[in-house]
């Protein structure tokens, strides 16, 4: 192994990834707004088509902000990008709502491993790449709901959105404890700020890695100037003691949400606990993330081999009890408030999994590799290293072979047979007639019937209760008095097949 092969492995590795995301971004053809992107999207859509102001739309979306904070939730920053669903502004803007998530994404996570991989540990470029690729396929194609992380809106915008402003949060921790620029202040001081008022697992994550990163420069340099980090601190604990006093938590929740000292004891006790049962779960239902896992730490070792220095990482047994307690500090919200939650909020929890094992791995494997140069040398190292290497690819390949039912829970592989069943482009018909019917004229409108099955995609179907809550904020967005569904066959024999016209 050598630098040249190295790179040629990168290029293989990246397009291997572009392949898997070809049918995920293949649906964004036929990704549509439903449900929930209605509800929060009736005030600025109609100042949208009503006056094309921009003014308006903001004043429309402040007032959504107030209106669901008295009634549902207090979360005021999701609400305010929940109100600017694509599909406020235009009827085929939908389709970038997975571009942009998986730019988000993406982009974030190369932007944290540069920092990490690159500006901490000097780790060549294209080292750089291949971790990074390796570690968003197993991000990406074992997420617990591709629905919450790439394809409904309003799930990414609570939950993928907030999650990859705590990775850029994260990158400009490391990098204002260098260098302390008032760009990177600014950077932190914004996004922390409106993570006060994102979903309550982003906000935890993000004030978690500022008060690491306070703690372990005082500790280790004494450096006054880190506790500058108090101010998007204490911003961050205002707007989200802002959200938790909404009116509209306890509608949501029930009367008994509110603070108890005994419930944040065993909020804690069973964060813990509920932690270590996840990482048992991963290992049951999918258990080939865990093999990409061990892939990655083969990864780290080849590239750590190929240092010219060993990196010698200081205070390892701390960074795995400060990674091992961010992670478990993702279940305490959801214990804490004890109400049925999301897709969204599974998904947190294993991206930070993802992110923690993959930092207990890398100390691991620097260690493995500081011991291994300094044990052995010459063509004596280079057997042992070639042993492992070997031993650790079989180890994956009868993994994978044993584990190979997992591949059909893949997130390319549903999008894959989503698309080839032919239940994709069915749906894209519905959804264009469906379109067309609600922005005709009338104001008691009557559709054909669509199931909420539809693969990896986020549908909440009107139904044939006009009172229902779907009938209702698709009748609101589209200016209607009244919508209700009925069966397909039913509706084609009243009105005709009009799906192709």
């Amino acid at each position: 192994m050598d630098d040249k092969k190295l790179r040629n492995i990168t290029w293989i590795s990246i397009l291997f990834f572009c392949i898997l995301l070809l049918p995920i971004l293949y649906l964004t053809g036929m990704n549509r707004a439903t449900g929930d992107d209605y509800g929060y999207g009736i005030y600025t859509r109609a100042a949208w088509i009503g006056t094309h102001s921009v003014a308006e739309v903001i004043k429309a979306m402040c007032g959504t902000v107030k209106g669901f904070y008295g009634g549902w939730q207090g979360t005021w920053f999701s609400i305010a990008v929940f109100s600017l669903q694509p599909e406020v502004f235009h009827d085929g803007a939908y389709v970038i709502v997975a571009i942009l998530m998986l730019f988000l994404w993406i982009g974030s996570t190369f932007y944290l491993f540069r920092q990490i991989l690159c500006r901490c540990m000097g780790l060549h470029r294209w080292s750089l790449i291949l971790i990074t690729v390796w570690f968003l396929i197993i991000s990406i194609e074992f997420i617990p709901s591709s629905r919450s992380s790439i394809y409904w809106f309003n799930g990414c915008a609570h939950y993928m959105l907030p999650f990859a402003m705590c990775q850029m949060v994260a990158a400009w921790l490391l990098q204002y404890c260098r260098e302390y620029k008032k760009s990177t202040f600014a950077g932190i001081f914004i996004f922390m700020t409106l993570l006060g008022g994102s979903n309550y697992q982003s906000a935890l994550l993000a004030l978690i890695l500022a008060f690491y990163a306070c703690v372990s420069v005082w500790f280790l340099m004494k450096d006054k100037r880190i506790f500058r980090l108090c101010i998007p601190i204490a911003t961050e604990l205002i707007g989200l003691a802002v959200s938790m006093m909404s009116p509209g938590n306890s509608v949501r929740a029930g009367e008994e949400f509110g603070f108890s000292v005994m419930k944040c004891i065993r909020t804690v006790v069973y964060s813990f606990y509920y932690a270590i049962r996840d990482i048992g779960v991963y290992g049951k239902e999918r258990p080939l993330a865990l093999v990409g896992l061990l892939f990655l730490f083969l990864i780290f070792i080849v590239v750590l081999y190929l240092q010219r220095e060993a990196l010698h990482i200081r205070h390892q047994g701390w960074i795995v009890l400060m990674l091992f307690c961010m992670y478990s500090a993702m279940q305490a919200p959801a214990i804490y408030a004890g109400v049925p939650v999301s897709g969204g909020v599974p998904n947190t929890n294993y991206q930070v999994f993802l992110l923690t094992a993959s930092g207990i791995l890398l100390l691991v494997a620097d260690k493995a590799v500081c011991r291994m140069k300094k044990k052995w040398e010459g063509q004596t190292a280079l057997r042992a290293f070639g042993c492992l290497i070997v031993a650790g690819l079989l180890l994956c390949a009868v993994m994978t072979l044993w584990n190979r039912s997992n591949i059909k829970s893949c997130t390319s592989y549903v999008a894959l047979t989503y698309i080839t069943s032919g239940q994709a482009a069915d749906y894209k018909r519905q959804m264009d007639l469906q379109t067309r019917i609600m922005e005709g004229d009338g104001t008691d409108v009557v559709v054909p019937g669509i199931n909420d099955v539809q693969g990896p995609l986020m549908h909440m179907p009107v139904t044939d209760h006009k009172d229902a809550y779907t009938n209702q904020v698709t009748g609101s967005f589209y200016g209607k008095r009244s919508v209700i569904a009925i069966e397909r066959p039913k509706w084609i024999e009243l009105y005709g097949d009009q799906y192709d016209n």
